[in-house]
């Protein structure tokens, strides 16, 4: 029997895997998953000496192993878990992920495999010995160090693969230099994540989505629904093998992109065989209706959070930067809708922007005070909104990356300089700026409490334009800033 090696270095329920490694084992092939843990930003640093030496130990004896990928970020790890069993394994390796899929030169630089689309066919025939260059969706270096990108097969029909659960069986957690087995850490999961629907429509400049579906195109339906039955059973699984399981957490990219009547199935069903509360769920703000929403509050499930993009509150820098539609009217419109039902809403923002102006910022303030203002109108829960704010970055593949390196506003170092450090959460003290200052205003003041009133103050103080305008330039807002994130 073949034996398959798959290293996770993203989260534990990692989808990439475990929909490879369902598929692996289906087709008879013995599967391991690793998972990599540590914090968050973890994945900066190197893996110790005695992690590598546990890893290939391990892998000694397989005969392939995949690296999954969720992003560039993780490439420093990836690498040189890459290099070391290349050279302590005889096993073939192979890279796979969305930053892989969208700029494939780059990753065999580094790679002597990877996946050009979805690997599931891709990894079974590598394992079945079949020559390189016969198998699509394949990227390789040839006998002569060339790079040759094979052609990409068509998508998968996602019904007809096998559920893929987390890998308990033969799971493992690398942890101090040990391989801990997966089935002995169950007890400490108390979320499981599943996608419902793959693929969104929409054409984000910053986001890898625009290139995967110019990357796919003509392969099939890129916007792909799971049957309602497939994801009930998989649910029912975790509820059954995860004995702290408490929260379902819904990873699509736009959970309302199906019908009513698809949504009132899938949420009648969950209701009857899940029956857990749901962490979140996330949707584009032009697919959510009172209608749906409703359709929730009715079937008694209970929802934590309800993420939405917003990215950024000025027009000109929705449309002409992140090509994206944006009508305030409706965004404040849906939030008062959601806030009133007792949904609490998560935004997201995509903040330290050097394609963004004065102007644009000022129109941002003028829509955080217009929410607070409508919000302090209804009785609602403590707090109804709170914005999650991301520091801009620019991903290889995406347009904004092209336009940034053409611009001049990153360099031919960025990669190393900045992805390979750091990630979007604005966490570090260098973070403190207008920005962050006002988003944090926003949190503070759309909240219930004395606290929110001077927060919202100060925001009504921040409306006279040229206050504002003097805070931008001189950066006032720093001191301020540092003594808020106590708050």
């Amino acid at each position: 029997m073949k034996h398959a090696v798959l290293i996770n270095n993203s989260y534990l329920e990692n989808l990439s895997v475990r929909y490879l490694g369902a598929y692996l084992k289906a087709w008879g092939v013995k599967v391991t998953t690793i998972h990599c843990e540590g914090k968050q930003d973890a994945v900066f640093n190197p893996l110790p000496e005695d992690s590598l030496k546990a890893l290939s130990a391990y892998c000694r004896d397989c005969d392939l192993v995949g690296i999954s990928l969720l992003t560039t970020h993780q490439l420093t790890r990836a690498i040189q878990i890459n290099d070391h069993l290349k050279h302590t394994t005889a096993a073939k390796i192979i890279w796979g992920g969305v930053p892989v899929i969208c700029d494939p030169r780059f990753y065999l630089k580094y790679a002597d495999y990877i996946c050009l689309g979805e690997g599931e066919t891709v990894v079974e025939q590598l394992l079945e010995e079949i020559e390189p260059a016969d198998i699509p969706g394949l990227g390789y270096r040839d006998g002569g160090n060339r790079i040759q990108l094979n052609s990409i097969p068509t998508l998968l029909d996602l019904g007809k693969l096998p559920m893929p659960h987390l890998e308990t069986e033969n799971g493992y957690i690398l942890r101090d230099g040990k391989l801990i087995p997966l089935k002995a850490e169950l007890g400490r999961l108390i979320r499981y994540s599943i996608l419902s629907v793959r693929g969104c429509p929409y054409n984000c400049s910053y986001c890898l989505n625009s290139k995967l579906k110019s990357i796919f195109s003509g392969k099939g339906p890129y916007i792909r629904f799971i049957e309602t039955t497939r994801v009930i059973e998989e649910l029912v699984w975790a509820k059954e093998n995860l004995p702290r399981l408490r929260e379902i957490i819904f990873d699509d990219d736009n959970f309302f992109l199906r019908t009513e009547k698809e949504l009132k199935k899938l949420l009648e069903t969950y209701a009857e065989k899940v029956d857990l509360p749901i962490y979140f769920i996330q949707s584009n703000i032009k697919h959510i209706t009172a209608s749906k929403v409703q359709l929730i509050i009715e079937s008694g499930i209970p929802l934590k959070h309800f993420h939405i993009g917003l990215q950024s509150a000025s027009s000109r820098t929705n449309t002409t930067v992140f090509n994206r539609a944006f009508n305030k009217d409706t965004f404040i419109r849906t939030i008062k809708m959601l806030a009133s039902k007792g949904i609490s809403v998560t935004l997201h923002v995509i903040s330290d922007n050097p394609y963004e102006y004065i102007p644009d910022k000022y129109e941002s303030l003028l829509f955080y005070h217009d929410v607070v203002r409508e919000l302090k109108k209804l009785p609602t829960i403590d707090i109804p909104v709170e914005i999650y704010d991301h520091k801009l970055m620019f991903y290889p593949g995406a347009k904004l990356y092209a336009q940034a390196r053409k611009d001049g506003v990153i360099s031919g170092d960025y990669i190393d300089d900045v992805l390979l450090k750091r990630n979007t959460l604005r966490t570090y003290v260098d973070d403190v700026d207008n920005d962050a200052f006002v988003l944090k205003l926003f949190n503070i003041a759309v909240r219930k409490g004395r606290l929110s009133w001077i927060a919202y103050g100060i925001i009504k103080i921040l409306r006279i334009r040229p206050i504002f305008n003097a805070v931008s330039r001189y950066d006032f807002s720093k001191p301020l800033a540092l003594i808020l994130r106590k708050f």
